[in-house]
């Protein structure tokens, strides 16, 4: 495809981050920012499995607390969590309404974000909730199974998958990535040894970044020169 073409389509500023890294060589930015679709999508089976097994995780220890598959709603619950919260749950019944749906326990879970689940591990639900979400990560060790290490982790993770999801530039710093992979595949673990290992099939990171990385280490070693 031509050049024109490409930078019209893709925009100058997208293309922009990637001219800069390789010097305005743009067979090598577009390579590059082909790179970054392939490693991004090397993510999304991970982030998929690790965020649905955390939200049934979750929900599975909520159901036990409040004795209630609707806890949601029990107003033991709605008096411990912030405005944040209750606000997740009735944009989650309204989008179900919105689609003509009827309302059920599952979509309500289902349409639950990312971050309602991830902000449930807030320092404020120290006293409260943690006691019983910590069971839904059994495999994680004693001596690290904090609310403070599990907050750290799911909303590092969860700022990451946000980047991915919207289409952003990632792929810049090999061991940053790495270690991102480290953490989800550690964080499944943790939640369920057998899905990770059920899944892993599924997990294409390491081909793809042995393919893709000699792109990062060439550029980065012509700008030391």
């Amino acid at each position: 495809m031509e050049k024109r073409v490409l930078q019209k389509i893709l925009s100058k500023e997208r293309l922009e981050p990637y001219l800069k890294f390789h010097s305005d060589n743009f067979e090598n930015a577009i390579t590059h920012y082909k790179a970054n679709i392939e490693i991004s999508e090397t993510f999304y089976p991970m982030l998929s499995i690790l965020e649905v097994t955390l939200r049934n995780n979750m929900d599975f220890q909520l159901r036990r607390k409040f004795e209630n598959k609707n806890w949601f709603e029990n107003q033991d619950f709605i008096k411990i969590v912030s405005p944040f919260q209750i606000d997740r749950v009735s944009e989650a019944r309204n989008k179900i309404l919105r689609e003509k749906k009827i309302i059920t326990t599952g979509r309500v879970i289902a349409e639950l974000s990312f971050g309602f689940w991830t902000s449930l591990l807030d320092s404020k639900f120290e006293k409260t909730l943690w006691k019983n979400i910590r069971l839904a990560f059994p495999n994680c060790p004693k001596n690290i199974r904090k609310r403070k290490t599990m907050s750290s982790k799911f909303n590092g993770i969860r700022k990451f998958r946000n980047r991915i999801f919207h289409h952003e530039s990632v792929f810049w710093n090999i061991a940053a990535l790495i270690n991102y992979y480290n953490e989800i595949i550690e964080g499944i673990d943790w939640m369920d040894a057998n899905l990770l290992a059920w899944s892993e099939e599924l997990f294409r990171f390491k081909v793809v970044m042995e393919k893709r990385k000699r792109l990062i280490q060439l550029s980065t070693n012509n700008k030391r020169e």
